[in-house]
């Protein structure tokens, strides 16, 4: 009796670890994502007893787009963060006596260097404005390749109207500011005075020839579109391209690339 209940014991024991060992070199099977399940569902068809999960399971797919698409609009708006353009003060508000009250960048200096950056990293802005409650709103609204947006909002009181300023110039102006001053909030971006013609905008020498190279062929290896490129590097040939924007120029051709 004792020898054959051993023996059983120790068939167990084998029969436990080749139980074991086969678990162990099974292949991992990764969950199907809803989108699958979906798509598995579809080829059984709908019924009038699946209508209810093949619904639940819609919901899932777009939940899950959503939030791929939130994951992709961050990564992009922190990369375009650590690389924002310079903006300098190119305008300037006088007093009635016809002196300068004070300097400030204009929307078209802003969004002159703005814009190309944008679009170099998947983004665009849509810009709208209302009147509320006396006031005047405006709303940017920051759009994502991916499919992500988000909205941002700005309010400033209208400016007094007088004999050269209607009631619509003055509406007008103060959108004006108030877009100015959400884009600046909203990519924390910081203004550079010019104190001298001579040293107003200078980014450094040209590029050397290994850097052009360099550029070259990464625009290649990305597919980067020359187009966009060149807008963001503000000139229209890689030999025009400043010391000043090379890094930025890089960090840009590396987020296409897939490498920052």
């Amino acid at each position: 009796m004792t020898i054959v209940v051993e023996s059983l014991q120790q068939t167990m024991t084998t029969e436990n670890e080749l139980a074991l060992h086969d678990e162990r070199l099974a292949p991992i099977i990764p969950p199907l994502s809803p989108l699958a399940l979906l798509d598995k569902a579809m080829e059984r068809g709908i019924t009038a007893e699946n209508v209810g999960v093949m619904r639940d399971l819609m919901q899932m797919v777009r939940e899950q787009r959503a939030d791929e698409a939130k994951a992709a609009f961050a990564k992009a708006l922190f990369q375009l963060r650590k690389n924002m353009p310079e903006i300098y003060v190119d305008k300037a508000a006088k007093n009635a006596k016809g002196e300068v009250a004070y300097r400030y960048c204009s929307e078209e200096e802003i969004t002159s260097k703005l814009d190309p950056h944008l679009i170099a990293y998947g983004f665009t802005t849509l810009f709208s404005q209302a009147q509320v409650d006396g006031k005047v709103a405006v709303t940017v609204t920051l759009m994502h390749e991916a499919g992500h947006s988000t909205e941002h909002h700005f309010t400033v009181r209208p400016g007094a109207t007088n004999a050269m300023k209607d009631a619509s110039s003055a509406d007008s102006g103060a959108a004006t500011t108030a877009l100015r001053h959400l884009l600046m909030k909203l990519f924390g971006l910081k203004s550079h005075m010019v104190n001298a013609p001579a040293d107003a905008k200078i980014e450094g020498e040209f590029i050397s020839d290994d850097k052009i190279a360099y550029l070259e062929e990464q625009i290649k290896e990305t597919g980067f579109n020359r187009e966009k490129f060149f807008q963001l590097a503000g000139c229209s040939t890689l030999d025009r391209v400043t010391e000043g924007k090379y890094d930025v120029l890089v960090n840009a051709l590396a987020m296409k690339g897939g490498r920052a």
